[in-house]
């Protein structure tokens, strides 16, 4: 990965020499000979990630302009050369944040060349740091956009199912008070539904014919039923029937969707032809 850095100094010939040094460690070097091209450079070069700039140059200091540059570009590590009698400056913007390092001048080039390392390292840290932190922001967005939709979805299907319920209830209480005794067997022909009319027709109103088998609530003289249900049961044919027995004529019904096998419906009405 190429390494961008941009120096600054309004003497060419330090611009020339650091330029030399720092090309010979393949980095990419940016030039300028005052703190408002150094500006200029960096507004469009946001590859940039260290600049070394010096401290005395017309019109605006290094500080000044390390300064602007972290307004602007708050990632990119700013350095400052510069003689031991501006010190007293330099340590205020050290201790303010504006700078990461403070090499002297006349520089020793292993010294410098190990700062510039440094920063960068610092700065790659910090991008990678940067770009987990997005990464994490932008997954936390999406996993929240995702329960939002989700708890939307919960109370779609919440909302549904109270208005089945509540549709549901209400033919409930229908098929209860239908003057006609209605049943509905499982598959294993037990008993599923009732209403208020069955229980009067097979037991004395107080018992209730859930969860028995066909043979164990119709028995008695409703024998015959039971021996009715399990012929219709067996005839694959077969979706309805009627018959009558003890003066109620009986419709059984096969109840499916699609391929899947529902159960039934037995519905009695008293037979008022005899």
């Amino acid at each position: 990965m190429e390494r961008h850095i941009l120096i600054v100094d309004d003497e060419p010939n330090i611009l020339n020499t650091l330029q030399r040094l720092l090309e010979e460690e393949d980095y990419v070097v940016y030039r300028a000979d005052c703190g408002q091209k150094g500006i200029d450079i960096i507004d469009a070069s946001p590859q940039i990630g260290v600049v070394l700039s010096d401290q005395r140059m017309p019109n605006m200091t290094g500080t000044e302009f390390l300064k602007q540059i972290k307004l602007k570009h708050q990632n990119v590590v700013r350095m400052i050369l510069s003689g031991y009698s501006e010190l007293s400056t330099i340590t205020n913007a050290i201790n303010e944040g504006s700078i990461f390092k403070f090499l002297t001048k006349p520089w020793e080039d292993d010294l410098l060349l190990n700062s510039v390392q440094e920063a960068f390292e610092y700065f790659e840290l910090a991008e990678t740091n940067r770009q987990l932190t997005q990464q994490l922001q932008d997954s936390n967005a999406k996993l929240a956009e995702f329960n939002a939709g989700l708890e939307r979805m919960v109370e779609e299907k919440t909302q549904r199912l109270q208005l089945h319920i509540a549709s549901l209830n209400v033919y409930q209480d229908a098929m209860e008070q239908f003057p006609f005794a209605i049943i509905g067997l499982d598959e294993s022909l037990t008993i599923a539904l009732e209403n208020k009319a069955a229980r009067e027709l097979f037991t004395d109103n107080t018992t209730s014919l859930l969860g028995l088998p066909t043979e164990q609530a119709f028995h008695n003289h409703w024998r015959a039923l039971t021996d009715a249900i399990s012929v219709f049961d067996a005839d694959i044919d077969q979706s309805k029937t009627r018959f009558s027995i003890n003066r109620f004529t009986f419709t059984l019904i096969k109840l499916s969707h699609e391929t899947e096998r529902l159960g039934k419906l037995l519905i009695a009405i008293p037979d008022t032809s005899q």
